[in-house]
């Protein structure tokens, strides 16, 4: 018997990040610059993209049931 192992959903955690990422300027540096709150937005958005690379990858997304990996 084998027993499969459940895997931790990664993806989730890029999208807190991004998340606690967007609000930090305004919880954390309220009193900064507003260019220094505006440095957080790429970072915000690169962990959504990333996190909906990973989501693709845990999913599956793209793969037809018919392709498999070569093996050999």
């Amino acid at each position: 018997m084998t027993e499969e192992k459940a895997e931790v959903p990664v993806a989730f955690w890029y999208f807190i990040g991004a998340t606690f990422a967007g609000v930090a300027p305004v919880l954390f540096f309220n009193f900064a610059e507003w260019w220094v709150k505006l440095l957080f937005i790429p970072v915000a958005l690169g962990l959504i993209v990333a996190g909906f690379v990973q989501l693709r990858r845990e999913t599956g997304w793209g793969k037809s049931e018919g392709e498999q990996p070569p093996t050999g």
